[in-house]
C-alpha cells in the first residue's frame, strides 16, 4: 500500500513587501503533495500572525486521510504537544 505524504511549509515571498504603502512581504502556509508535484492548497499568513495559526484552517480544508503530513519546527506549536 502506497501512502502519500503531504509537506505542510510557510514561505514570505521575496520582492512582495511594499515600502509605500509600508505592507509587509507576502507570507503563505502551503501543502505540497510529494505524489503529485502539486500545491494542495495554500492560505494567506496575516501580517499579524504567524503560520502556526492558518496551519489548522489549511488542514481543515483539505481530505488528507491516510497521508503522512510533515511540518517543520516553525509549524509546531508547542503549548499544545506540552
Amino acid at each position: 500500500m502506497r501512502v502519500e505524504v503531504v509537506a505542510i511549509d510557510g514561505k514570505t515571498h521575496r520582492g512582495s513587501y511594499d515600502r509605500e504603502s509600508k505592507l509587509k512581504a507576502l507570507h503563505t502556509v502551503s501543502a505540497w503533495s510529494s505524489e503529485h508535484r502539486l500545491v494542495l492548497g495554500q492560505i494567506k499568513v496575516s501580517s499579524k500572525s504567524n503560520e502556526i495559526t492558518v496551519i489548522p484552517a489549511l488542514l481543515d480544508i483539505l481530505d488528507i486521510s491516510g497521508c503522512i503530513i510533515t511540518i517543520d519546527a516553525m509549524g509546531i506549536d508547542l503549548s499544545r504537544v506540552i
